[in-house]
């Protein structure tokens, strides 16, 4: 017999410890990259965002209680203004086809 019981043991342990370790890793990595709060990011949010060309993008950003118009190229970022009011929440398009649907399904049904 090649391992004694000794060496059976070593091995097991040290197993067990590299899968300890990366267990540990992936939990530190999911932290870090999940919603940025180890990061400090759970403050600020993209509220909209619009494409003007291939490497060209206009975003609105919330940071605390400010929405701040961003101008993204490939070269650089600019501040372009801070917006005194709030952009309004964006009405989903498939809540429009639901509510359409359903006015048309009580059409058809006579109410």
């Amino acid at each position: 017999m090649p391992y004694g019981g000794d060496g059976l043991a070593s091995v097991s342990l040290t197993i067990a410890v590299v899968a300890a370790l990366f267990l540990g890793a992936l939990w530190v990595l999911r932290r870090a990259r999940g919603n940025g709060v180890m990061w400090g990011g759970s403050d600020c949010k993209i509220v909209r965002s619009l494409t003007l060309g291939p490497r060209e993008r206009l975003v609105v950003v919330r940071i605390g209680s400010k929405h701040l118009v961003i101008g993204i190229s490939s070269a650089a970022l600019s501040l372009l203004c801070e917006l005194d009011e709030p952009l309004p929440a964006i009405v989903p398009a498939n809540a429009k086809f639901g509510e359409a649907m359903r006015r048309a399904v009580g059409r058809w049904h006579g109410e």
